[in-house]
Order: C-alpha cells, then sequence, then structure tokens
C-alpha cells in the first residue's frame, strides 16, 4: 500500500479533494510472489473517504501482469477509461454516460472519444504513454511562471501517499478505520513529525513494522541471488539494444 501514488494520486488530483480516513486489506500471499523474494500479500486494497463524503476504492500491488483502469461515478453521471487489455487504444479511450436529468450535457446517450491534447506528437516515445513528458513540461512551465501549469504542491503529494501508509497501519490493526493527517496544519505536522514506522529497517530504527500481516516467510538468500542475476542479465541486454 505504500506505493500508491500512482493509482490514487490522479483520483486526488481531478477531484481536488482530500483524502480524510483509510481501511486497507492485504490480499494472501501466493507461490508466484515468494519466487521472487517478495514477503507480502500479493495486492493492497485502500479504501480512502475524501472530505465531502465520496468513497474511492484503489487497488494495486503485486497482481499478475498490470490491469489498469479508472472509473469515476458522480452525482452527473459516470466515466471510465478503458482496460489496459481492451483491444481499442488500451487506457487512452474514455467512456462517458451523464445523467440527462442533472447537468447540461449533450449528448446524454452513452458515448466515448480518445482525448486530444495539444502536444500529443511532442509526448509520443516517452514513457508511461507520453506522460513523462508532460510531468517535466508543467514542471518546467511552472518555473516559468506559466498560471495554466497543471501541477501539485507538496501538500497535494502528501495527499496522494498518506491513505498508503495509513491503510498499512489499518490492515496491521485488524482493518480498522485510520485517520489520515492533514500536514496543512502546523499542529499535525508537529503531531506525527517524528513518526518513522516503516517496513525499513534502516528508516524505522524502533518502529519497524512487519513486512505483512500474514506473518513473515522465510525466504532462501539464493532467491534474491537469481533475482539479481535476472537483474544484472536484462540490464546488459538493454545497454547492448
Amino acid at each position: 500500500t505504500f506505493y500508491c501514488t500512482h493509482s490514487l494520486g490522479p483520483i486526488i488530483h481531478m477531484t481536488g479533494l482530500r483524502p480524510v480516513s483509510v481501511v486497507g486489506f492485504e490480499g494472501t500471499r501466493v507461490e508466484r510472489n515468494l519466487r521472487v523474494g517478495s514477503k507480502s500479500g500479493a495486492f493492497g486494497i485502500e479504501m480512502v473517504t475524501l472530505e465531502n463524503g465520496g468513497i474511492v476504492k484503489s487497488l494495486h500491488g503485486g497482481l499478475y501482469r498490470d490491469s489498469i483502469w479508472y472509473s469515476v461515478y458522480g452525482s452527473k453521471g459516470r466515466m471510465e477509461s478503458a482496460r489496459e487489455d481492451s483491444r481499442r487504444d488500451n487506457v487512452y479511450r474514455l467512456y462517458t454516460h451523464f445523467d440527462e436529468n442533472d447537468g447540461d450535457y449533450a449528448p446524454t446517450k452513452p458515448t466515448n472519444y480518445e482525448p486530444q491534447r495539444d502536444l500529443d506528437e511532442k509526448a509520443k516515445g516517452f514513457g508511461h504513454g507520453g506522460s513523462d513528458f508532460y510531468s517535466m513540461y508543467h514542471f518546467v512551465e511552472k518555473i516559468k511562471g506559466s498560471p495554466d501549469a497543471d501541477v501539485i504542491d507538496v501538500y497535494e503529494a502528501m495527499d496522494m501517499f498518506l491513505p498508503g501508509m495509513f491503510a498499512y497501519r489499518s490492515i496491521l490493526a485488524g482493518n480498522i478505520p485510520m485517520e489520515i493527517p492533514n500536514l496543512r496544519d502546523i499542529k499535525a505536522r508537529e503531531l506525527w513529525r517524528n513518526d518513522t514506522a516503516c517496513t525499513m529497517p534502516e528508516a524505522a530504527g524502533d518502529m519497524l513494522l512487519p513486512p505483512s500481516s500474514l506473518g513473515e516467510p522465510q525466504i532462501d538468500d539464493g532467491v534474491y541471488d537469481r533475482v539479481r542475476a535476472k537483474w544484472l542479465e536484462e540490464c546488459e541486454k538493454n545497454k547492448n539494444s
């Protein structure tokens, strides 16, 4: 759950809302993960409540291959991206269905389209479907003083991360709701300033958390040796390609 910014971040940014509480769940441990030395469950789920009462489900982790898509349901309709394995424009195509009784939309029947942006041609070839280009582009635009730069500040960045941190604490505590602090408040910052609880011994100090709520499996060092050897082999291939 700690690495949740890729999945939860876009929802936080598009809504502009702060997460206020979270309940976390951990998937069962599978042999596929153990083969590469992973001690955690197969996936994590965060059920996040936003400041307006809206609820977000974020599911991510070591599932089999990728399966990426977003669905947003609101008072005025629904919008979702195509699934990554779809045969129509991958995740780029959006499907929309607006409520004909709530809002000034046309057409009100279901429709779908592929959004087009002015700089899409320049973004081709960049990683993550061109989004690597846009994140750097808007970063530079902000430095140059553009009022239209689409960026986040440190507090929104924390809003994207903190649900994952507290979701794991929820998991370890038996899936109970956890309040997410608003670090814009100096009192909240002081309250959590010395909290180092995480699963990394070199960072956690005496607040070390276990790598899983399922107990810690014993993994032979040879597993990590094999994974490292394979990684070095792939690095060499990429260097020569």
